[in-house]
């Protein structure tokens, strides 16, 4: 298979299953297994927990004891054999457990995939943008689709559903992988380490940096429906394509992506992205109204997508292909579970405060972003 129909198919599976647990798993958990919010969304947040820790040691061991095909493999099955295991039990431990699992596992191979994009875009200048619009298709479709599902069946169903996505994945990974892929694992034969980033400076600089970017958007992932909520919103079903805008515009972005020429200044990207995420924040935080919500909806392209762009172009001209791992392993794992899982108790003590403060609190954090990404120095 080539790689771009290989990384397209990929991504679709990946997002796909991202789709169902990231969306619809706390309501499998509070009606299927008869959690409080309250229960059910700390037995969720130990996916974030099982992330951190999967890209942190678990992948990196297994690419160095194995090689990727084989990691992928011990992944998704690995994700399938827990995420199985929630069926057989109603323990509020025990699901935090198995969470923990389905966290490390499966929700693992992120950092895998998105070092395979980069390989490719290095090797075969790939248009990573066409192909990464095929998770953010998935992960919308598969939304709307299981939404419209639920409605005319149980709630159990939530959990066939993730199965039957997995066992796809399952199949997916016993396909060949792509040749550059392969050659790119024989040439390179030094092994995955995280001892090498004490000593790079820059290396430090830009996972933090990309850790504030993604800890500012805390607020709005975990509590953007609430928001728009608190907005009384007159006409109800609007709620969901308000909330699909960023996916969107997410969508269009990656689209024309390869637009953005491969030799523009990655540093003045990123200190774009970072003033944009601060704007964005800032103008929620001063005006709470559905007109400046459903603008900033559209900005998503740049404080995500585009910030997902500049990592991936980042990492290709400062960094090898093993080092390429280790930060997507870092990047997986510290800038998007990390924060994620801080974030939603930082964001709900202050949301109990007041509403606007969240997002002020986030623009300040992006803030912090922005100064530090001055301070890169990057070729």
């Amino acid at each position: 298979m080539k790689s771009k129909k290989w990384l397209s198919l990929n991504y679709f599976l990946q997002f796909a299953v991202q789709g169902v647990f990231f969306q619809y798993w706390l309501v499998y958990l509070t009606v299927t297994k008869g959690f409080t919010v309250l229960e059910a969304s700390s037995i969720f947040a130990m996916v974030y927990i099982g992330r951190f820790v999967g890209g942190v040691v678990l992948v990196t061991s297994l690419v160095n004891k194995f090689d990727m095909k084989i990691s992928y493999r011990i992944l998704s099955i690995g994700g399938l054999l827990s995420a199985l295991l929630y069926n057989f039990t109603d323990s509020n431990l025990t699901l935090s457990i198995v969470t923990l699992f389905v966290g490390a596992t499966f929700f693992s191979l992120s950092p895998l995939t998105e070092t395979a994009a980069s390989i490719f875009l290095r090797k075969e200048n790939l248009d990573y943008g066409k192909v990464r619009m095929f998770g953010s298709a998935s992960y919308m479709l598969t939304g709307l689709i299981v939404g419209t599902i639920l409605a005319y069946i149980s709630k159990e169903f939530i959990y066939y559903i993730l199965i039957a996505l997995i066992i796809s994945h399952v199949i997916f990974v016993f396909i060949p992988l792509p040749k550059s892929l392969e050659d790119s694992e024989r040439d390179e034969k030094e092994p995955i380490s995280f001892y090498w980033i004490k000593d790079d400076k820059n290396a430090i600089l830009i996972i933090l940096l990309f850790f504030l970017l993604q800890l500012s958007h805390a607020a709005y992932n975990n509590y953007s429906v609430l928001y728009v909520e608190s907005l009384n919103l007159s006409v109800k079903w609007m709620l969901g394509i308000l909330i699909s805008l960023s996916i969107v515009a997410e969508i269009l972005f990656f689209a024309f992506s390869n637009r953005i020429p491969l030799e523009i200044n990655i540093k003045n990207l990123v200190t774009f992205v970072c003033s944009v995420a601060v704007f964005r924040w800032a103008i929620l935080a001063i005006f709470p109204n559905i007109y400046i919500f459903a603008f900033t909806q559209l900005l998503h392209a740049i404080t995500f997508a585009l910030a997902q762009l500049s990592f991936i172009l980042l990492l290709n001209k400062n960094f090898s292909s093993r080092k390429i791992l280790t930060m997507q392993n870092l990047y997986s794992s510290i800038a998007f579970q990390l924060s994620a899982f801080i974030g939603m108790y930082i964001v709900g003590y202050i949301w109990e405060i007041s509403t606007e403060m969240v997002f002020a609190v986030s623009s300040l954090i992006a803030l912090m972003a922005l100064i530090l990404s001055r301070k890169l120095r990057l070729k």
